[in-house]
């Protein structure tokens, strides 16, 4: 969709480059937007539900330019629904890359990071490269009824996964009770060796009587 997007809007549909300007303007508005509202539309609504929604409104906003020609009023429809669609997209990636933090253990967030945007970055340059293929071979307007088709998918597995009941921000995983830190013995710093606690009274005593009793 994005590789073929531009070329729709600014040849097809023959949209300048101030209006070409102002339309991804107020998508970025759009992503600002969804962004910031994205706590506390999951706080309302539940972050599986708020997320739903949002895939399933992303493949609507697609309508507006696939059914559109030239015209100031379609320029204005399409504004528009870039900056819902990106209200969608920021507030449902938001939520879903803070689930994730929250469930995955902190030794493997940098390996959950790197994995997750491998996936999304190297998908890219395959999707550009099929995007362009069928382009050139059925059109540009049916690829991107392809692509829009194609944003049902996420929606269809979210929906099919424990997430759609989820009502609320899951917990991090629980912190050992204070009894079990203190039974565990100090870690070494880097600044020196560890600082020993106070003697319990009965080691105390003993040590005393194997001394002759003098402290």
């Amino acid at each position: 969709l994005n590789t073929l997007w531009a070329l729709y809007l600014l040849r097809s549909l023959a949209m300048s480059a101030t209006v070409f300007g102002v339309v991804l303007g107020l998508g970025a508005l759009g992503a600002a937007a969804g962004a910031l509202a994205a706590p506390s539309l999951a706080a309302r609504y539940g972050p599986g539900p708020m997320m739903i929604a949002a895939l399933a409104i992303t493949p609507l906003t697609q309508i507006p330019l696939l059914l559109a020609s030239p015209g100031r009023a379609w320029q204005f429809a399409i504004g528009a629904a870039l900056f819902l669609q990106l209200v969608c997209a920021a507030a449902a990636g938001t939520t879903q890359r803070s689930i994730r933090q929250v469930i995955t253990a902190d030794g493997m967030q940098a390996r959950m990071q790197a994995v997750s945007t491998w996936l999304t970055s190297g998908a890219r340059p395959l999707s550009a490269l099929l995007a362009g293929a069928l382009g050139t071979w059925i059109g540009v307007r049916p690829t991107l009824i392809v692509g829009t088709c194609l944003l049902l998918v996420p929606l269809v597995v979210l929906y099919r996964s424990p997430l759609r009941g989820l009502r609320q921000m899951p917990g991090a995983p629980p912190v050992p009770s204070g009894d079990s830190l203190v039974q565990r013995p100090a870690a070494p710093t880097p600044f020196g060796p560890p600082v020993p606690g106070p003697t319990p009274a009965g080691e105390e005593q003993h040590d005393r009587s194997l001394n002759g009793g003098t402290p």
